[in-house]
């Protein structure tokens, strides 16, 4: 198994305490020794060795990354820290990962933000190897299963079951409060943003459903391929247009880090500060 982390980004979220050159994935936050970048590498090294985790990131953040994985007591490769050209969103960065890979040959890879807060770690890894038999025919996502009504979250609708999960029914958008009031009563989950899958299957829908950048990345250079891709996330490019799609169902205490500040319109920055203190009480409950 391989592992991807998403270690990109330009610090505009959790402001005012991250920063473009400290973003948050690297901050130590209260009652913490390590960052939550160090933490998703922990949880990372449960399921598979060191020399099979891809680190992506950018130019700024590399000696960053490489700084905490030795603060680890780790040695940190430079073949495995991998450097994007230009931040061109979530589905161009995990390709590249993808594409490295296989340079070696086709493989089963795990992808994860650098900025999720997960506890249960126990449960969370065993979810995680439970769900590798869906990988020869599914791209897999993971989906929380939600304790309250929330609305700083997208949703997930399960449909048949297949092995340790379901098919995807339908992807929902962060909804109004009635909206996942609905969605929690339907059994609907949470969209954590982790998913699992064969690099073969991986590039097999790329190549369907997103034929600009698998033909973009085969016939440029790197730095030509990040400067022509369009900015496109793997939900919008892939899961929310492949057939291939199963959810495996995680009962786990999670939580993404949303912006405290944004650099937004007065009605949507109080929005964005109720969504932040939710998810922040929802993370100190239990």
């Amino acid at each position: 198994m391989k592992v991807i982390i998403l270690a990109g980004g330009n610090g505009t979220r959790l402001w005012p305490l991250s920063r473009t050159n400290y973003p948050k994935q690297f901050l130590k936050l209260k009652d913490m020794n390590k960052s939550i970048f160090q933490m998703t590498l922990d949880r990372s090294l449960k399921l598979t060795a060191l020399n099979d985790i891809y680190i992506i990131t950018n130019e700024k953040y590399k000696f960053l990354v490489m700084g905490q994985i030795e603060e680890l007591g780790y040695e940190a490769s430079k073949n495995n820290i991998l450097i994007e050209p230009l931040g061109k969103n979530t589905l161009p960065a995990i390709y590249y990962g993808v594409k490295e890979i296989q340079r070696e040959k086709d493989e089963v890879v795990v992808v994860f933000p650098s900025d999720h807060l997960i506890k249960d770690e126990a449960s969370f890894t065993d979810t995680i190897f439970k769900g590798i038999g869906l990988t020869n025919n599914y791209l897999v996502t993971f989906g929380v299963k939600p304790n309250k009504p929330h609305t700083g979250y997208g949703y997930i609708k399960p449909g048949q079951v297949i092995g340790e999960g379901s098919k995807v029914d339908e992807f929902k958008e962060k909804p109004e409060y009635l909206s996942a009031q609905l969605y929690l009563e339907k059994g609907y989950l949470w969209n954590s943003g982790m998913f699992m899958f064969r690099t073969d299957v991986f590039a097999e829908e790329i190549k369907k459903h997103s034929p600009i950048i698998y033909n973009l990345f085969n016939n440029n250079d790197l730095k030509d391929f990040f400067e022509a891709v369009p900015s496109i996330s793997i939900d919008f490019g892939i899961m929310e247009k492949s057939q291939r799609i199963a959810v495996i169902p995680m009962d786990v205490k999670w939580s993404d880090l949303g912006s405290l500040i944004p650099f937004m319109k007065s009605s949507q920055r109080i929005r964005t500060a109720i969504l932040t203190l939710e998810k922040t009480i929802l993370w100190n409950q239990k």
